[in-house]
């Protein structure tokens, strides 16, 4: 070590010059330095000692390999220094690093068929006419879109009929860009729409038909992922349901706590248990999830209490929380104080109005994040969690459930909710069944008053 370190940490706490002069043998390359530049910074800019801005990081370390060094030096010496401003040091050194230049999407918003084929841009005006609710309209645009892009890529035919239909199939399923490969339901809806373009168009029936018969496969395909999806809730409900899930949150949250403030792998064990937690108090789909937005879609009251309400994507219907239960907006203010003292929860609230409240920033997250977080946290996407809910309530009050479950799943349409509606009913015959055989067991068990006239 070279230099006094007398010296070199003169503006440094008492106890952390102590702590290093102690341990000078040991001390890595660098380290002393760039704690005496951290300290100097910390009293000239007069911050907070406790927890120095970002402004003070980016004042000692004019490299990220200083930077981490630094980071680590404060986690050996100085660990009573809350380091959560250098997450966002952390981010622009990140940024910084040699990557692959992103695909940038298109900033001009264009009409509705613009980028169809000419051929199906001549059958949209039947279409535009159809006797069909707007938002089934404008869900089969969205799916025709899907399939323009695959068409422009190359990877299907533009030509109605079997052939179109297994090419689409093939390039929604196993596109050769993995994170736009599709679930089999998802590829069918898609297919469905090409086939009411179809239809109102003129095209020839038997066409129709023979797509008919992939769209009916990927159908199948579904079903048969509906089933691995009952298997996966199953082995969750065998692990305890609801209390597996909040088991998993506290451990999430604990483990949290023991990693520094702004490590990276402290903040994605906070995403699984915020993520995880609000799915509990109610189970939002996950294109919503992303897209919420603190002081807009969520927001926190004066009194500690967070709300969520937001329209959704799928149906255009507003839903809502409702005041959340304390126990998650506990969890949603460890969330967003991103390892700062609980005394500036209402200063980072404002200091957040208008960021993603996954992210914490401008950015919104890919769409998959809550499936991927869910996933490694309990071991099931997102999506399946809203089947548990509806299962809990099924089991609580089958004759009333299927109104319950469409409210708080958000469903649009009664028949958007038909596969759980048809559990219900049949709960419900189930238990008014086993009710009807316990009331003729207790007659028959009844031993008869007085004697049997002759």
């Amino acid at each position: 070590m070279r230099g006094n370190l007398d010296v070199i940490l003169k503006d440094a706490p008492a106890a952390v010059r102590r702590a290093m002069i102690e341990d000078a043998p040991n001390l890595a390359p660098g380290s002393a330095h760039v704690m005496g530049r951290f300290w100097s910074a910390a009293r000239e800019r007069k911050s907070n000692l406790s927890m120095p801005g970002a402004e003070v990081y980016r004042s000692a370390a004019a490299s990220e390999s200083t930077f981490r060094c630094l980071l680590r030096a404060l986690g050996a010496y100085a660990p009573h220094v809350c380091t959560a401003p250098a997450r966002e040091v952390s981010d622009e050194w990140y940024a910084l690093r040699t990557k692959a230049a992103p695909r940038v999407a298109p900033t001009a918003k264009m009409a509705v068929g613009a980028n169809w084929p000419i051929a199906w841009q001549r059958m949209k005006p039947a279409l535009d006419a159809a006797p069909i609710k707007s938002s089934t309209r404008k869900r089969y645009f969205d799916s025709i879109d899907r399939c323009a892009r695959a068409v422009a890529e190359g990877l299907a035919s533009e030509t109605h009929g079997f052939v179109a239909a297994c090419e689409l199939s093939e390039a929604f399923l196993f596109h050769p860009e993995k994170d736009r490969r599709v679930k089999p339901v998802t590829a069918a809806n898609y297919i469905e729409g090409l086939i009411a373009l179809g239809a109102r168009g003129g095209v020839a029936e038997d066409s129709l038909i023979a797509m008919r018969v992939i769209l009916s496969d990927l159908r199948d395909q579904a079903a048969m992922a509906e089933k691995n999806k009952f298997e996966r809730l199953s082995g969750l409900m065998e692990r305890g349901g609801y209390a597996h899930v909040a088991d998993r949150v506290g451990q999430l949250r604990a483990r949290a706590q023991d990693l520094p403030a702004h490590s990276a792998a402290r903040r994605r064990c906070m995403q699984q248990a915020v993520v995880c937690a609000v799915i509990l108090n109610k189970p939002p789909r996950k294109g919503d999830l992303v897209s919420w937005r603190i002081g807009q879609q969520i927001t926190r009251d004066a009194d500690g209490t967070w709300r969520a309400e937001w329209e959704q994507e799928k149906t255009g219907g507003g839903t809502e929380t409702g005041a959340m239960w304390p126990e998650i907006c506990d969890i949603l203010d460890e969330w967003v104080l991103d390892g700062r003292p609980d005394r500036l929860i209402h200063a980072r609230y404002q200091e957040l109005v208008g960021k993603n409240w996954l992210t914490l920033a401008e950015n919104e997250p890919y769409r998959n994040l809550p499936t991927e977080l869910t996933h490694t946290a309990i071991g099931v996407p997102s999506h399946d969690l809203r089947t548990l809910a509806a299962d809990y309530m099924r089991r609580h009050d089958p004759a009333h459930a299927a109104d319950v479950i469409a409210t708080h799943l958000g469903h649009g349409t009664r028949k958007a909710g038909g596969a759980y509606r048809t559990d219900c009913v049949a709960a419900t015959a189930q238990a008014l069944w086993q009710t009807s055989r316990d009331i003729i067991a207790a007659q028959s068990t009844k031993k008869p008053s007085g004697k049997r006239k002759t």
